[in-house]
């Protein structure tokens, strides 16, 4: 018999963070529940500046456009961010199913909701896979886009499941 474990891993951030390079690596966004648009260099700065001004909180980003895996998610309100990366969200198990998100060290051994109004209407946010600080946020956002990798400038919290068997 087997069961489900779950595991966490915390990347801390690089004393060096990486800078934004030119270029669009990430093919697809979208502002749920509207239809998924192609990245252009023109919408990257619209998309940006959206985000920046507070006009959008919430948008899904991936080069799948079955928003199935590799994506990254921003949900947002009142101040706080939660940014995810998402590998493989088909319910696949393992290192390789792994997601990332971002923290608050302060609450991670709470079950605090936040009020943030998720895009799916539905689900409830946790206060401790949020941050503050809307400009690191903003640059690792950006910094998908861009290269489609996660921006070593703001701390991960990296989650998966693994299938343990049981002593019998």
């Amino acid at each position: 018999m087997s069961k489900l474990i779950d595991r966490t891993e915390f990347i801390p951030q690089s004393g060096t963070a990486a800078e934004i390079p030119d270029g669009i690596a990430v093919k697809y966004y979208q502002y749920w529940p509207e239809q998924l648009q192609e990245i252009t260099p023109d919408s990257c700065r619209e998309i940006m500046k959206n985000l920046r001004s507070g006009q959008r909180e919430n948008i899904y980003l991936s080069n799948n456009p079955d928003l199935e895996v590799d994506i990254m998610v921003l949900e947002s309100g009142n101040g706080l961010f939660a940014l995810e990366y998402i590998r493989d969200n088909t319910g696949m198990v393992g290192e390789e199913a792994a997601w990332f998100s971002t923290y608050d060290p302060e609450y991670l051994d709470s079950d605090e909701e936040t009020d943030i109004e998720c895009s799916d209407g539905q689900s409830i946010l946790l206060r401790k896979y949020t941050i503050a600080d809307k400009e690191a946020v903003m640059t690792a956002i950006e910094y998908f886009i861009r290269t489609g990798t996660l921006w070593d400038g703001i701390p991960w919290m990296k989650s998966w499941r693994e299938i343990a068997k049981e002593d019998q």
